[in-house]
């Protein structure tokens, strides 16, 4: 994928303000998130949702990453295998086509995995951030949005 040009500073493209805000945004109220999620889905991106908030237990926001972006089986289900596994859907291994524009996370639940978890949720979003920068590394998009 290429890299964003000067024209996309001024284009209000939302996948160019998410990637220059941290690779990693908050949306808030389902009119916004739909909005967004068919903008990005119109420009190429895939998009994958998950709820990190469904459920009371790290354990089973592992396994809705897990799922969501088909972790290999031999996924350790911590935080130390979330970074590693993310490292390789960020170079493209799983998780999405490359010759998509990009994938697009939408992480759903997430003010509710902050408020019951919080270091968990805090190292999550690190940890998505980091790998959106690491893609980019390689003219790759990984983008997420906390809703």
């Amino acid at each position: 994928m290429t890299a964003f040009s000067t024209d996309d500073i001024l284009g209000n493209r939302l996948d160019f303000e998410i990637a220059r805000d941290g690779f990693v945004c908050r949306l808030h109220g389902d009119a916004a998130l739909r909005n967004a999620e068919t903008w990005l889905r119109r420009e190429g991106y895939r998009v994958i949702e998950l709820d990190a908030g469904a459920r009371r237990e790290a354990m089973q926001m592992h396994i809705a990453f897990a799922t969501a972006l088909q972790f290999p089986g031999h996924y350790g289900k911590n935080l130390s295998a979330l970074n590693d596994c993310m490292s390789d859907v960020a170079e493209a291994e799983y998780g999405w086509d490359p010759t998509e524009t990009g994938l697009v996370l939408i992480v759903s639940g997430f003010d509710d995995l902050a408020q019951r978890l919080p270091r968990i949720a805090d190292h999550v979003k690190q940890i998505l951030a980091r790998q959106g920068r690491y893609a980019a590394l390689f003219g790759n998009r990984l983008l997420t949005i906390l809703s």
